[in-house]
């Protein structure tokens, strides 16, 4: 991307970011919410197509096994040979493939071998064919079946199951057994060619050929029978089992036998074999194999049946559990879009009754057990702090003091706002990131899990905050504990480690070895340092010619201090004007209160300790922090 590309993305993003910013909570939460369902549509409908697509799969595979069905009633009138009652007239089966290539016309390219067959078959059985030529024509006929069976196998799926079962059992169908007809019926064509008058060969070349179509019979029993071992080891209730293996060993036998039959005999003086003792076994092994063939292409049409219905079942359990958590999540997001926006438009209210009717008298009976609930509990307080303190001024001062003393008040209620700005902006950043994680094509749950925990750990700043301006407000509110000030630091430092690596700010903390313990509150401290360090972070926002440096540093003095710096390599602040920054109300920020540095410095002075600031060496600030230890404290 170009430079000027970058920055059209840059001045882009900013003015979104600045919009976003403008939008009221109430819009910001209805966002939130689209987004989420968004998201949520989007992956159902993701869901959906793949499973469809899995039944589409399995689907195709019945139209190849059906088609096969048809296939395997050709080999018995190939070899003439009536294996059945149901046995199809040589017409009847020419107009049922040519049915069986229609219904599959657009899923499977088998047009043209299915041509090339039904030409072999009305070539054999027109009955033109000398007794030469009719060995070539069955084995033509033989070649053109097989290779059909095995187009069929390819382009619906069969051969690409994804199940260990069926796998093996559609081999039977497709590779396996129309292989071990079309050799069967070779040797006996062989044989039959061999007795016939016409046959000229010698006994050692009948032999010869007798014995390589019998190593590729054996060849392809054993090959029957891996594949049917790995079909019984894939299918866990032992139903595959039960339904075809009396037949596959029935058949197997025949063949055997067969086999046995011809090993037994021995070509006369012209190498002829005498059919007449082969061919009761060859129509018992061929009937044995075709039987076989429909027993196992009925357990494959039963697997592929019985995999259809998991998906769908599969399907419609995802969907039902998808609309209830949807149904849930609607229902939670409306109770806190709710909830949020009245008790914001609650307190809204009650600074605009302020403001408009210049009273401090009044105050919030709003309870709702939460976060909200503590700020109103707070505000309540600050309130009648306000008034109390209006009742004073009116004694005192003219009636403009007393003016002055309400734009005071709303200014307070907008700083509490502005403190509680950095959790709930950070709740809604994280927010977002865990629905970004969520949408992607493979949900990464565990990012989308530790933005959740950020959210909470946000959460839980807020409640800090709003417990700190309480007990500032509340002098005997404080919670005081020994508490070590490394470890604090730690905790802060960690809640804006993403804040800083977003400014692209070098962190760097230098802390005492040993622990340094100091008597304290835990949320009023950590919200002290929290206020250092974005202060800092904000001063460094605007420098791009130099590096954006932030020190955090901790030491013990002795046995009576603990000193806590917060420097940074900003813009920093004006000697003359260092002693007033903690005065309220005064700010040289465009976007700020004047508020944050004042409560710092009364929380800090209730600890028994002082803060100061100055400016940096040769760029910066400097904010120190003095805490008396617990042994002085206890002192």
């Amino acid at each position: 991307m170009s430079i000027r590309g970058r920055w059209w993305a840059l001045s882009s993003f900013v003015q979104w970011r600045f919009i976003f910013k403008k939008l009221r909570t109430s819009t910001k939460l209805l966002l939130l919410c689209s987004m989420f369902g968004i998201s949520i549509v989007v992956t159902t409908a993701a869901l959906v197509a793949e499973k469809q697509i899995a039944i589409a799969f399995a689907h195709k595979e019945l139209v190849g096994s059906r088609y096969l069905a048809i296939v395997r009633d050709i080999y018995p009138a190939i070899l003439s040979l009536q294996t059945d009652p149901s046995f199809q007239s040589k017409p009847e089966l020419l107009r049922a493939l040519a049915a069986a290539e229609n219904d599959a016309s657009g899923r499977l390219q088998t047009a043209a071998l299915q041509k090339t067959l039904a030409a072999s078959l009305r070539e054999l059985w027109d009955g033109k064919s000398t007794a030469s030529e009719n060995e070539r024509v069955v084995l033509e006929a033989l070649s053109n079946t097989r290779r059909l069976a095995s187009r069929i196998g390819d382009d619906s799926n069969l051969a690409l199951d994804s199940n260990l079962d069926s796998y093996h059992v559609q081999n039977f169908v497709v590779e396996r057994l129309p292989a071990l007809v079309s050799q069967l019926g070779e040797m006996q064509t062989f044989l039959r060619a061999a007795s016939s008058t016409e046959a000229v060969s010698s006994a050692q070349a009948a032999r010869l050929a007798l014995l390589d179509t019998s190593i590729r019979i054996r060849s392809t029993i054993d090959g029957v029978k891996s594949d049917l071992e790995a079909a019984y080891r894939g299918n866990a209730d032992g139903s595959v089992r039960r339904n075809i293996d009396a037949a596959i060993m029935t058949m197997i036998a025949r063949v055997e036998s067969y086999l046995s039959t011809i090993e037994s005999g021995s070509p006369d003086a012209e190498g002829k074999v005498d059919p007449a003792s082969l061919e009761d076994a060859f129509s018992s092994a061929v009937g044995s194999a075709i039987r076989a063939w429909a027993i196992v292409q009925a357990e494959l049409e039963r697997l592929v049946q019985e995999r259809i219905a998991e998906l769908g079942w599969k399907l419609s359990m995802s969907l039902a559990l998808i609309v209830l958590l949807v149904g849930l999540s609607i229902l939670l997001a409306v109770m806190t879009h709710q909830h949020i926006v009245s008790s914001l438009g609650h307190l809204e209210g009650i600074v605009a009754r302020v403001r408009d009717l210049k009273a401090s008298n009044v105050s919030s009976d709003r309870k709702t057990g939460d976060e909200f609930s503590k700020l109103t509990v707070a505000f309540n307080y600050m309130l009648a702090e306000l008034a109390a303190a209006h009742e004073r001024e009116i004694a005192d001062q003219s009636r403009s003091a007393r003016q002055s003393l309400l734009v005071t008040m709303g200014q307070m209620a907008a700083s509490i706002a502005h403190e509680l700005n950095q959790p709930l902006a950070a709740i809604v950043a994280n927010g977002n990131a865990g629905l970004r994680w969520l949408a992607k094509a493979t949900p990464d749950l565990d990012e989308a899990r530790a933005a959740l925990k950020r959210v909470v750990s946000d959460g839980h700043r807020a409640s800090q905050v709003i417990g700190t301006i309480r007990s500032i407000f509340k002098k005997d509110g404080q919670k005081k504990a020994p508490l070590d000030v490394n470890e604090l630091l730690r905790e802060v430092v960690g809640l804006v480690k993403d804040q800083l690596q977003d400014q692209q700010i070098s962190l760097r903390t230098e802390l005492e070895a040993k622990p340094l313990e100091v008597l304290g509150d835990r949320a009023q401290l950590q919200q002290v340092i929290l206020n250092l360090i974005t202060n800092a972070i904000d001063a460094m926002g605007s420098v791009a010619e130099r590096s954006r440096v932030l020190r955090v540093r901790s030491e013990g003095k002795g046995s009576d201090d603990v000193v806590i710096t917060v420097e940074d390599s900003g813009v920093g602040i004006d000697p003359t004007t260092s002693d007033r920054i903690f005065e309220s109300f005064y700010t040289t920020k465009s976007h700020g209160m004047g508020i944050g540095l004042a409560i710092c410095r009364s929380i800090i002075e209730a600890h028994g300790g002082r803060i100061s600031a100055s400016p940096g060496n040769p760029h910066g600030s400097i904010f120190q922090v003095v805490l008396p230890t617990c042994e002085l404290r206890a002192a």
